[in-house]
């Protein structure tokens, strides 16, 4: 049993969002109780293991609800890709992504980019995430190595491949099977903290017939679905000319929405019609801002929010940090708007929290810190230079706060990083690894190496 005492706490409470000073009781994997800090006994501490949280606000842990775990190893490039040509995402995409870094991928680099992003994502205050791996070339067996990547780190996760049909009939179903092989594996543990989805990846690399099997095979064993959608404009050229319709109402002709489909990105929809696809099925929306930003993409989600569609956010492997995509979430919407009060802090609090767990159909189980939930808690430093009380604690966390404020991270009732500094292996040993993979990786595409 831990105990986590003297905390400021954050609860999902509408009238009294935080307890001043309180105490968290962990009994195995779960939260036994949360209380004042004056129903705190002596008896309850007694065989205790104590984790003194004065000056410190226990959060619920974020849950990223998109990334590209593997990607670490592709991470400050030294090639970029753009060749002088004049820039497009898809085509960049086509004569760069594709070739000379997913298509090499190995089952060796998705290990160790895997597990060093996970370590990252958990010393940021990440305790779930929702991984889509890549590397078609890797197949059969990559998504096993993300996942035991994923395990040995400590982090909660739902993990998938993503099935594509831009390479041959042949992969597209190794893909498809690998999921359903992964998802079937990882059922003989149903209380590990990694468990796997179906992974799509877009409209424009997937038939109709393969996406149609993609559906099947979730439905069949009672799978989710995660597809990236419109994160260029490019999808819904694609749609339109192939079939006469944009790429949302093309799949729902397929039959393959659902509340089980978790959609990245959306930035380039039918913001007049889509909302309203969204709502009817039940789909969920994962929001990318820190990485559509940086390709110079502007989604809206605020005609899906209005519609009363789930939306979360997710770091797509370009930041490790949900306080970067809070605010820059809340600052694309406002300036698109003009709005000042577009977006508040607690909805932001909520769209890296409980939002995320709801995408993931894990709301019972994480998202808030509430008796009979996950231990996954996570304390930050309350060094604000004003007093922090029920009035302006989420303006804290959502403005003021970055990943530097993370102190301490449970996960599953584990104590995984406590100071700052991660605790179940060697971090410095583990990023070295991912360094040699990364050096052997540019082997790999003639590029300069140090």
């Amino acid at each position: 049993m831990k105990i986590v005492k003297n905390a400021m706490i954050v609860v999902p409470d509408e009238k009294k969002c935080l307890i001043r000073n309180g105490f968290i009781r962990i009994d195995g994997n779960k939260i036994a109780e949360i209380d004042s800090m004056e129903k705190l006994t002596a008896q309850k501490l007694e065989g205790a293991e104590v984790i003194d949280a004065k000056g410190k606000i226990a959060i619920p842990g974020f849950v990223s609800t998109h990334s590209h775990l593997y990607s670490a190893v592709v991470r400050s490039l030294p090639h970029a890709g753009y060749d002088d040509v004049d820039f497009s995402f898809v085509s960049w995409m086509d004569r760069f992504w594709f070739k000379m870094l997913e298509d090499k991928v190995n089952r060796k680099d998705v290990y160790a980019g895997t597990l060093i992003n996970c370590i990252e994502n958990i010393k940021h205050g990440y305790t779930t995430t929702s991984d889509t791996c890549e590397g078609s070339y890797a197949l059969p067996g990559a998504l096993f190595e993300a996942g035991r990547a994923a395990e040995e780190s400590g982090i909660r996760g739902l993990m998938s491949f993503e099935t594509t049909g831009r390479i041959s009939p042949e992969n597209a179903e190794l893909g498809l099977k690998e999921n359903v092989d992964f998802i079937q594996e990882r059922r003989k543990y149903p209380d590990s903290r990694i468990q796997g989805v179906i992974g799509v990846h877009t409209t424009y690399t997937c038939s109709g017939d393969l996406i149609q099997k993609c559906r099947a095979e979730a439905t069949r064993i009672g799978a989710g679905l995660q597809m990236h959608l419109a994160d260029d404009r490019w999808h819904s050229f694609d749609s339109t000319l192939k079939y006469g319709k944009r790429c949302l109402k093309w799949l729902e002709d397929l039959e393959f929405l659902g509340p089980d489909v978790l959609f990245f990105h959306c930035s380039y929809m039918n913001n007049r019609l889509d909302p309203e696809i969204m709502k009817r099925h039940g789909c969920n929306i994962s929001h990318q801002p820190v990485s559509n930003a940086s390709f110079g993409f502007w989604p809206n989600m605020v005609p899906f929010i209005d519609a009363g569609v789930n939306v979360s956010l997710g770091t797509d492997g370009q930041t490790q940090s949900m306080f970067e995509n809070m605010r820059a979430a809340q600052m694309i919407h406002r300036i698109r708007y003009e709005d000042l009060e577009l977006l508040p802090d607690k909805q932001m609090f909520e769209m890296a929290t409980i939002n995320g767990a709801r995408s993931l159909h894990m709301e019972d189980q994480i998202g808030t810190l509430e008796v009979g939930k996950k231990a996954d808690i996570v304390l930050l430093k309350n060094n604000s230079p004003v007093p922090v009380f029920e009035n302006n604690v989420m303006n804290f966390i959502v403005t003021v706060a970055d990943s530097a404020h993370v102190d301490t991270v449970i996960i599953d009732g584990n104590l995984v990083v406590k100071g700052g500094e991660y605790l179940l292996m060697d971090e410095e040993e583990v990023r070295a690894k991912c360094q040699e993979q990364a050096v052997d990786f540019w082997k790999r595409n003639n590029w300069p190496i140090p």
